[in-house]
């Protein structure tokens, strides 16, 4: 995981390690996740605001439930 933060906003970086042990939580697992084993990349400007975001380096299937998109970063940017 890495997050840089600057005026401009915040962009986080996950790799498929990252949301795979996300997912697989004990006692706070999340099934049927569509992140579990990809990478995760998401840009929020200084408003908090989603600005960019990728899966897998934008390649294959880029429509990620917004709920599991949501938990995944709050949890990583809270963790830091």
């Amino acid at each position: 995981m890495r997050i840089e933060r600057s005026e401009g906003g915040t962009k986080l970086w996950l790799s498929a390690e990252d949301t795979y042990n996300w997912a697989n939580r004990p006692d706070n697992a999340w099934p049927c996740s569509f992140l579990s084993g990809r990478r995760l990349f998401a840009a929020f400007d200084a408003n908090g605001d989603l600005a960019d975001m990728a899966v897998d380096g934008g390649k294959g299937d880029q429509d990620c439930p917004a709920d599991e998109f949501d938990a995944i970063t709050k949890d990583a940017l809270k963790t830091e």
